[in-house]
């Protein structure tokens, strides 16, 4: 799980992410806003269909290591894939304690993690409440955390549907939330999380040109 790919597969993922985002442009314009910084970072986004880790790989110039849950990770479908790609499950039912050393493993070989903190898919393309317990598992790796915003994927394939339909795609890479400025969010442990959670979540939703959930819920 946290071995780096090796050639072959590296060779493998890199043609097939170009052949998807040659697709992605031809189909759906797609194009890419912004740049991800160099080294070990944390890659947060927004989900609002179930393309956005294609969407969200294809926008990345490195490959990335998603954090998933253990339900979507053992699909008999498509499980294979995401074990090839170097998926870290994470279960509901326990403390993720070995996920969580792998992906500190990751980041210490200056890989880099994605992760929808939303923890679900929203149902209307608009932003849900960010889950605390998502953003936990990255919030204290010492690394900068990079927002982006994911436009349209709801557009081209939204719940219910079946086959993705030709609609613009836009992916923002957002600047960098450092450590230093997660610090600066101030109170206790539990209060500390609940404000890096709503500063993440602001993030993306400035991206995506939505206002964030928690902020409709606390005017």
């Amino acid at each position: 799980m946290t071995q780096p790919p090796g050639r072959l597969s590296n060779l493998l993922f890199w043609g097939l992410w170009h052949v998807v985002r040659l697709v992605l442009r031809l189909y759906c314009r797609f194009r890419v806003e912004g740049e991800l910084p160099a080294g070990a970072v944390v890659v947060v986004a927004n989900h609002a269909s179930f393309v956005d880790p294609i969407v969200l790989g294809a926008a990345l110039p490195r490959r990335v290591v998603f954090l998933m849950t253990e339900v979507v990770y053992r699909s008999r479908a498509m499980g294979w894939f995401y074990r090839w790609n170097c998926a870290i499950p994470l279960s509901t039912r326990m403390p993720n304690r070995e996920s969580m050393r792998a992906a500190r493993t990751v980041l210490q070989q200056e890989r880099s993690i994605g992760i929808f903190p939303e923890g679900g898919i929203s149902r209307d393309g608009k932003p849900l409440l960010g889950n605390p317990g998502a953003v936990s598992l990255v919030l204290n790796e010492g690394v900068p955390i990079v927002p982006v915003g994911i436009v349209g994927t709801y557009d081209v394939l939204p719940p219910g549907v079946a086959l993705p339909r030709p609609r613009r795609l836009v992916v923002r890479i957002g600047a960098p939330i450092t450590p230093a400025e997660l610090d600066a969010v101030g109170g206790g442990r539990r209060e500390k999380l609940q404000n890096a959670t709503r500063l993440i979540m602001q993030r993306i939703a400035d991206l995506t040109g939505h206002e964030a959930r928690e902020a409709v819920l606390s005017t």
